[in-house]
């Protein structure tokens, strides 16, 4: 029993999204008072541009860890293109070794491209979004340099990418999980001591990124053992076309997805630091990281288990592959209604007792906040499920999110401010709903009542009433 929870996928992504959290946490009373409002801006936005140029990743992530899965269960190559149309349990037993290093060589030889592509992209658009907030600092020239470190360590964490994609494919979800969990403890040590001895928002943006290149390097060093337990051969990367245009089919797609979903979710942060005051700009900032972090926890249980996921689906293994996918997102749910309700009932009282720079948004800007979010994650949720059949359609719902999304902002900004910006996702989520369903659950051969009327109705249903007692809390 131990061993089982030991090697839980979930419970170590727990594991890790808490102690990431946490030291997260450390921080986070710091910054928010001993740092100057414009300090605090800076450090927000610095993770919001690492997140909109990660996009250059164009879903090749995703569908590399998928066909990795696909062919350490049995599936060959040839089946990949329909898989989609698979209704009938069949694999081999033993996986092709020569399909498994070509995926792994071709993948490595993408994410050297792709690393150019980030450090180039993150330093136009850090220069664009940061050269205005970064001259209310005393010393603007500290503020470039931290820049450059961060593009500099996310950019060797985007090189090496290719290793956890490797150990996500075959189901070491647990084992990485685990590993940066542990170091990430152990880099709560370093934090401690910046915090305590040597406090500034220089200290605390360099520690932060010694700390994932740390991580880096350990995930490396396990992925490399498990590699040579599985007898392949050295990875030496080589464009191998033929492969490449299969993994273009589908991975264009989810790039796509990436590029607008990330647009459409930080392009608020780039306008409200722009045309907002650094007050208004931080409020928004903070609450808007809050949010980002219960999605971070939500998805985490959701995508530990996306490789059992693609190999149930891969070989059209349905009588395991539903309960899986329910009781998956059953957890999912629940992580994100719970981290909610704690935010609801303690973040006022934490930031009043640690006499915080920041406050929270106004009360309908978290409600807004927080429907647009569950909306956004069960639309993922079903998106990503029906990838793992190959039936891609996530970037037309992207884009139908985005034409929505902008449209509502600009018919509403007048009126409503600040708030139109989850407002008009939270629209274009409805809008897009009839999408999804119609798009996405034939896929696994089912329905939307059918399978939802158990799962996201009455998550969406506890939320509204938990909405309905903060909205009446707030009206005494």
């Amino acid at each position: 029993m131990l061993v089982k929870l030991f090697n839980s996928p979930i419970l170590n992504s727990w594991f890790c999204s808490a102690v990431t959290l946490f030291s997260s946490v450390l921080a986070l009373p710091f910054v928010i008072t001993i740092l100057s409002i414009e300090e605090i801006n800076i450090w927000l936005l610095f993770s919001s541009i690492v997140v909109i140029s990660q996009s250059v990743q164009f879903g090749f992530n995703g569908t590399f860890s998928r066909f990795i899965s696909y062919v350490y269960g049995g599936v060959d190559i040839s089946e990949f293109k329909d898989l989609r149309h698979k209704n009938e349990l069949s694999y081999s037993v033993e996986y092709n070794k020569f399909d498994f290093i070509k995926v792994m060589n071709l993948m490595k030889f993408i994410y050297k491209v792709l690393a150019i592509i980030y450090f180039l992209l993150i330093l136009v658009v850090g220069y664009f979004v940061l050269r205005k907030p970064l001259l209310n600092l005393n010393d603007p020239n500290e503020g470039w340099i931290l820049g450059l470190i961060i593009a500099i360590t996310t950019t060797l964490n985007l090189y090496y990418g290719y290793y956890q994609n490797f150990m996500i494919g075959i189901n070491k979800v647990a084992l990485v999980q685990r590993v940066t969990g542990f170091v990430n403890l152990l880099g709560v040590g370093l934090i401690l001591c910046v915090l305590i001895f040597y406090p500034s928002l220089n200290t605390v943006v360099i520690v932060y990124q010694l700390i994932s290149i740390m991580v880096l390097c350990s995930v490396i060093y396990f992925s490399k053992k498990e590699y040579e337990i599985l007898g392949l051969n050295k990875i030496n990367g080589f464009f191998d076309k033929k492969l490449f245009s299969l993994v273009w089919q589908f991975a264009w797609k989810s790039g796509i997805t990436m590029l607008i979903s990330n647009f459409v979710r930080y392009i608020s942060v780039i306008f409200v630091s722009q045309m907002f005051s650094s007050s208004a700009s931080a409020s928004f900032l903070f609450t808007r990281k809050l949010f980002n972090i219960i999605e971070n926890f939500t998805m985490s249980s959701f995508n530990a288990r996306l490789p059992v996921i693609a190999k149930y689906r891969g070989v059209a293994d349905f009588d395991n592959l539903i309960p899986f996918i329910r009781q998956t997102q059953h957890i999912s749910y629940a992580v994100f209604l719970f981290s909610y309700s704690i935010i609801l009932g303690f973040s006022n009282y934490f930031l009043l007792f640690i006499n915080s720079n920041v406050d929270l948004g106004s009360y309908q800007l978290i409600i807004l906040f927080s429907f647009s979010t569950l909306l956004t994650r069960w639309g993922g949720m079903t998106l990503s499920i029906s990838n793992q059949s190959n039936h891609v359609v996530e970037h037309i719902n992207a884009l139908i999110v985005a034409f929505v999304y902008f449209v509502c902002i600009l018919i509403f900004y007048d009126n409503i401010g600040i708030i139109v910006f989850p407002f008009s996702l939270l629209i274009a989520m409805i809008f897009v709903a009839p999408f999804i369903i119609k798009n996405t659950y034939k896929s696994i051969f089912t329905s939307f009542w059918k399978y939802e009327k158990s799962v996201f109705i009455p998550a969406l249903l506890i939320l509204v009433l938990i909405n309905l007692i903060y909205y009446k809390s707030n009206l005494l």
